[in-house]
């Protein structure tokens, strides 16, 4: 009597996690400041590159290797709304001073004298016996370059946020870089003879991603935390490039290019003739 009452009380907690009751809470996401890295393993050639993710919120910053650039710093810049690509020179910023040089004085006639000049002031930039050394040209540290919002790699918890917690299920739990998490899968496949399951943690960090037999992404040590604001902008000192503009505004100089060279050309002025000798 007691094994059939087990039976049916392990049936009934079936059936309930089956209908959503004492399943596990979908996760929060965006609320977790962190920095995780780990391994991205590509779909198509699965070559592994080791990646450094750090997220606040909105921003994210990525080190990592991509096809299009090698090895690259992408940031999303929240006061922009922008992706840019980092690309530091390796240049060392040096801002000297300038300091005005007395030159050696210019000869004076015998019984001729000079002002002597008022004390503590400093000589004329234009005035002879002095030179101005010029304010050095700020050294650019790096480029920030611009690139679409296509190109640029989604947060890892973009795609489940989106699933959303009715079209998502959770298979059991899970263990990752010693973090403990659920394992969620799309209700529906993405496509047909596709499973794709995803250890994620309560708060919202995806510290895995399977797609059939093979691990797309899996974190290797994870740090919570605030992290440093300056991470997610472009540095200091970095010239700003927007491919997308700069080819507009080649595109703006053909066209004037062509509107110059395409126009006919401009009547030659008359001679101008000499007036009549109103004398007659």
């Amino acid at each position: 009597m007691r094994k059939l009452s087990f039976l049916a009380a392990a049936a009934a907690a079936a059936l309930l996690a089956g209908c959503g009751f004492g399943a596990p809470a979908y996760p929060e996401f965006s609320e977790t400041s962190y920095r995780v890295e780990g391994r991205t393993t590509s779909p198509d050639t699965g070559a592994t590159t080791q990646t450094v993710i750090y997220r606040d919120g909105p921003k994210m910053r990525v080190e990592a290797t991509l096809p299009s650039y090698g090895q690259a710093t992408i940031v999303f810049d929240e006061s922009t709304n922008a992706a840019y690509v980092l690309n530091p020179t390796g240049a060392v910023p040096t801002a000297p001073v300038p300091t005005a040089q007395p030159s050696a004085p210019a000869a004076t006639a015998p019984n001729q004298q000079t002002a002597a000049p008022a004390a503590g002031a400093a000589p004329a930039a234009n005035a002879p016996g002095a030179t101005v050394t010029p304010a050095p040209t700020p050294q650019v540290l790096g480029v920030a370059v611009r690139i679409q919002d296509a190109d640029a790699p989604q947060p890892l918890e973009t795609a489940w946020a989106a699933l959303g917690a009715d079209n998502a299920r959770s298979t059991g739990r899970c263990e990752v870089a010693g973090e403990n998490g659920h394992e969620w899968t799309p209700r529906e496949a993405p496509a047909p003879g596709v499973e794709r399951t995803a250890c994620i943690t309560d708060d919202g960090i995806v510290l895995r991603v399977r797609e059939n037999e093979r691990v797309l992404w899996e974190a290797t040590s994870l740090q919570r935390g605030e992290q440093d604001v300056a991470l997610f902008g472009v540095p200091p000192g970095y010239q700003l490039i927007d491919p997308q503009a700069v080819a507009e505004q080649v595109g703006e100089n053909l066209q004037q290019l062509d509107s110059v060279t395409g126009a006919a050309p401009t009547p030659a002025a008359p001679t101008p003739q000499a007036a009549p000798d109103p004398r007659g």
